[in-house]
């Protein structure tokens, strides 16, 4: 699973089949929630998820928190 700092939230994406799913983390527990509100392109290159993750939730981006980077 590849874990995304996204505007300080912790989010996990992994590639299961042929579609992308989305899970909130809790470290260092490593705890994962299935998060069934945003749906990721099944098409989407692994490159391109912080990039996506940072368009959909470009609202919650602070002076604190300004990027989405990966960690994992």
């Amino acid at each position: 699973m590849m874990i995304f700092n996204v505007f300080g939230r912790l989010l996990g994406v992994k590639r299961v089949g042929a579609e992308w799913q989305l899970f909130r983390v809790t470290l260092p527990e490593r705890k994962y929630a299935r998060s069934h509100d945003i749906v990721l392109p099944d098409e989407l290159a692994e490159d391109d998820i912080a990039g996506y993750l940072g368009d959909i939730y470009h609202e919650a981006a602070s002076e604190r928190h300004p990027d989405v980077f990966r960690i994992e």
